[in-house]
This record gives C-alpha cells, structure tokens and sequence, in this order.
C-alpha cells in the first residue's frame, strides 16, 4: 500500500512503502518555528517522485539537511544523522548513516496524520 504526500502546491510529492506509525515533534527552534512533525524511514524507503521548487536550508553546515518548497513554502523533508544507530561515545564524530524524516502534515490522508502517536523531543535542549 503506497502512502503519499504533497506539499501545497502539489510540487514535491512522495510516495511511503507504508503509514507511519508515530510522529516526532521537536520543540528546536528550527522545527517550532517551520512546523514541522517528522516521522522517520530509511534514507532508501520514501521515493521522491517530483520535487519542482524544493531548496534546502541548513543551519549545521549541511549535517541536517531541511527541504522545503519555494513555491508554497511547506517544510517537507529532512535528511539528518541517525543517532538513534550510532555508538555515541563522545567523541564528537557523526554516525555514518542518515535517516529521512518526513514531514507528516503533509501526508494526503488527513486520518492518517490525525491518528498518529506523537513524541516531543527536547530539541532546544539537546542540541
């Protein structure tokens, strides 16, 4: 069952291999500010079919990537460090794989997003 997403104006446009099951939402001042609530898949799950007016903004030389539309503005996915893998020891290096966030208000299916579990993450704290 393919789940897609689109932005406003329909140019980006994503399609899911499946539902999310939960969503993230961050209190960063990068993610209150853009409205983001972001659920995660592996970098090779989501398939971009169109992204016509995306751009990416990065506040942390490129380590998270944010993509959004700059046609209708929609904050639509982001690319980012997965640490939820990575052996955080200290020693300051980034873990080797990504994750893909997706940004959930977007998805087509408004039940879908009504029904989501949603965590905060202390986003302003924690980095």
């Amino acid at each position: 069952m393919t789940i897609t997403a689109t932005c406003h104006c329909g140019g980006t446009q994503i399609e899911l291999p499946d539902a999310p099951v939960g969503a993230t939402q961050c209190t960063c001042t990068y993610c209150t500010k853009s409205g983001g609530l972001w659920s995660y898949y592996p970098p090779a799950a989501p398939r971009i079919v169109r992204d016509d007016f995306g751009a990416v903004y990065s506040a942390s030389d490129g380590i998270n990537q944010h993509h959004f539309c700059t046609r209708c503005g929609c904050q639509t996915y982001g690319v980012s460090p997965d640490w939820s893998a990575a052996d955080i020891g200290g020693d300051g290096t980034l873990p080797a794989g990504t994750k893909f966030a997706l940004n959930a208000r977007l998805l087509d299916a408004f039940e879908v997003i009504r029904g989501l579990e949603v965590s905060e993450i202390d986003g302003r704290n924690l980095w």
